[in-house]
């Protein structure tokens, strides 16, 4: 006669109970894991707090409540840690590579700079209808023949100038060269801008913008990849046109995504979370959108043109260093650590057994396969949610904000499908292995492995827009 139910799963969880206990001090050191590392970050947290109390000193804010005009170029000069109700307004700007960049095509040295030394910024231009492509080419630059100087309270005057910047060169929303078709001998552009209490100018120079036609998209594609691989003939943007005509407008804009981290420089995108080194640039693409819907409506239109005048920020406010948030800062690799460890003991525990044998006894003694896998999950969830639930209460009395501010029922959903997850790997990583050490370093090796590699390498990926809007489930 069989055994009940019952009898089933209280053999089973004495067996799993025995196993445990001959790995105790594995299991120690298991438990005592998440209470160390909660109470290093911890402590830690505690010892930056009083350090930055004791040693900071009052700001003086008196600048967020100052007043420009509304047509005023810039704005208040404050500390990133005062509010700035009214953020300052500055005119929009296009990225170009640097001036020092050779010439584009294989001509010779110096074929497309100026005689400073300022090579042109090249935009690349196709679609179907060439003629009326070709007209907008040529409406797409305003033309100035004479140099301009443009007050602070007008803003609004330096729309008509396609102003350009160099990433990475000025570090700010100041333009360093302003675009024409054919820059003549002292073409300049004088303009001021408000800076705290004091108004500043600003004198910039011509730089030649060289509408390039080419005949097909794929055409631009391999210009852009050439540009960008050798580094020597590199595009400013690139513009398709597609079917537009005198009735219909499309575009499609190509532009220089690497700006937006240091990769233009030649350093890797940033994947560590300390000091803000992975905050991106601006990185000013509707301006280019801007110069080809002007150029379109000066086709269509008398006079027709949409002004750009400026771009703002946000109101921000102040920020507060009475409380450092070290455990934000950390990143989530610590947390992703702590809970896949318990990979390799269920792992080691289903290998054992098929190592020992003990699987085969129980069949012989009428143990069959549901009943075998069903209490042996139910082990592993409940042994699974007492890890959690400890490492929470260690989170959230040593003050871990995850665990603080996330509601526990949401908490407690996630963690409980995370983990039916991880031992239903555990169970199709078991038929891999007959060995106990072989699995336990197996295992061990894909929690710091996998761990690493997702947050080094494919987090900058799965938080890439253009990822997000190739694949939808990854933008959940």
């Amino acid at each position: 006669m069989g055994s009940s139910s019952l009898q089933q799963t209280n053999a089973l969880f004495r067996k799993n109970l025995v196993i445990q206990r001959r790995a105790c001090k594995t299991n120690c050191c298991l438990i005592l894991f998440p209470l160390i590392l909660c109470a290093g970050i911890g402590g830690l947290q505690i010892a930056i707090n009083r350090a930055v109390k004791r040693d900071t000193t009052p700001l003086n804010c008196s600048c967020s409540n100052a007043v420009v005009p509304a047509n005023t170029t810039g704005g208040p000069a404050c500390s990133d840690d005062c509010p700035q109700p009214r953020a300052s307004k500055w005119p929009p700007v296009v990225q170009i590579p640097p001036s020092s960049t050779s010439q584009f095509g294989g001509g010779p040295p110096g074929a497309s700079c100026g005689s400073l030394g300022l090579c042109a910024a090249k935009f690349l231009v196709t679609g179907t209808n060439q003629s009326f492509v070709g007209s907008a080419m040529d409406n797409m630059i305003p033309v100035h023949d004479a140099s301009v100087n443009v007050s602070a309270d007008d803003i609004s005057a330096l729309a008509d100038f396609v102003l350009a910047s160099y990433p990475g060169y000025s570090g700010s929303s100041l333009a360093d060269s302003f675009l024409q078709n054919k820059c003549t001998p002292n073409l300049t552009l004088s303009y001021s801008f408000v800076h705290g209490n004091e108004i500043e100018t600003r004198d910039v120079d011509c730089t030649e913008g060289l509408m390039l036609w080419r005949d097909s998209s794929w055409l631009i594609s391999d210009d852009l990849y050439s540009g960008y691989t050798n580094r020597s003939n590199e595009i400013a943007a690139a513009y398709d046109f597609l079917s537009s005509d005198q009735g219909n407008f499309n575009l499609i804009i190509s532009y220089n995504s690497t700006y937006e981290f240091d990769a233009y420089n030649g350093l890797p995108i940033p994947v560590f979370q300390f000091f803000g080194g992975n905050i991106p640039r601006l990185l000013q693409v509707p301006r280019l959108t801007n110069m080809a819907s002007n150029a379109y409506l000066r086709l269509i239109g008398n006079g027709l043109k949409i002004s750009f005048d400026f771009v703002k920020e946000m109101p921000r406010a102040g920020r507060s260093w009475g409380t450092f948030d070290l455990t934000s800062m950390i990143g989530p690799l610590p947390y992703v650590l702590t809970i896949q460890l318990l990979f390799p003991v269920i792992l080691t525990n289903i290998v054992y057994e098929k190592q020992k044998k003990l699987r085969i006894m129980m069949k012989m003694h009428g143990l069959g396969d549901l009943p075998y896998w069903t209490i042996s999950y139910c082990y592993f969830i409940l042994l699974s949610m007492l890890y959690l639930l400890s490492f929470m209460v260690f989170g959230t009395v040593f003050g871990f904000t995850f665990f603080r501010l996330n509601s526990y029922g949401v908490q407690f959903v996630f963690y409980l499908a995370y983990m039916s997850l991880q031992i239903s790997f555990a169970f199709l990583m078991a038929t891999c292995f007959s060995n106990v050490r072989t699995a336990a370093v197996t295992g061990y090796f894909y929690v710091f492995g996998s761990g690493l590699i997702a947050d080094y390498f494919f987090k900058p990926y799965i938080e890439d827009i253009f990822i997000s809007s190739m694949h939808a489930s990854l933008s959940l």
